[in-house]
């Protein structure tokens, strides 16, 4: 067990193993050796974006009063400074504040383990497709850490950016908020590459039919 948890230990911070198995064909887990570097720009772009996340709603609660409306765009944007204390979009506002904890804590539990297996996998990919999954899991990172680390203090979350669509102005949300929608469809690329590196992988594996007979 200890040996076990140590490998995972090393894995995640980086390392592979260093010697071949002979129980596993070398074009399936002959990249295994490499060095895992897709946590760098992954927490280059988190950070980023947490850290833009969390100064607009700071400037936003120092000079908008709460339950105030500004427009910024005449009748396209506007600053609207509210406090949330549901989850994303208000979603579950009507269950219990310890209900609403639970489901945050499994909804990020999921989501930590979604991104280690997008990073484990993340350097079979090639340098293109690589790039693209570490700055898919900096988006969605950026964006838990922008609203968990408000949470973790007030649990309510600042909302305040609202957009116009006719006749009514949209609910307010915020830069985390942002990032997190624009990593659904960011999800659909990092599937399509872990689809294709499957398939070149198995095409190196060596074939298992018996030998002709003579």
């Amino acid at each position: 067990m200890k040996d076990k948890a140590s490998t995972a230990l090393w894995r995640l911070m980086g390392f592979r193993r260093r010697m071949p198995r002979g129980d596993v064909s070398p074009g399936r887990r002959a990249s295994d050796r490499e060095p895992v570097r897709g946590w760098r720009p992954a927490l280059a772009v988190a950070l980023a974006i947490a850290l833009l996340d969390w100064g607009t709603k700071a400037a936003v609660a120092a000079s908008v009063e709460l339950e105030g409306f500004r427009e910024v765009i005449a009748g396209r944007v506007a600053f609207w400074h509210v406090r949330n204390e549901a989850m994303i979009l208000g979603l579950y506002g009507d269950l219990s504040l310890g209900t609403r904890k639970a489901i945050a804590i499994v909804a990020a539990g999921v989501a930590v383990l979604v991104i280690l297996q997008i990073i484990g996998r993340g350097h079979r990919l090639p340098g293109a497709q690589r790039t693209y999954a570490s700055v898919f899991v900096g988006v969605v990172l950026g964006g838990m850490l922008g609203n968990l680390g408000e949470r973790v203090i007030h649990w309510g979350v600042t909302d305040f950016l609202s957009f116009y669509w006719a006749p009514y102005w949209l609910p307010p949300g915020n830069v985390a908020d942002i990032a997190l929608f624009l990593s659904i469809p960011m999800a659909v690329p990092v599937i399509v590459f872990e689809m294709m590196g499957r398939a070149r992988r198995a095409s190196f594996a060596p074939s298992s039919a018996p030998l002709p007979q003579r």
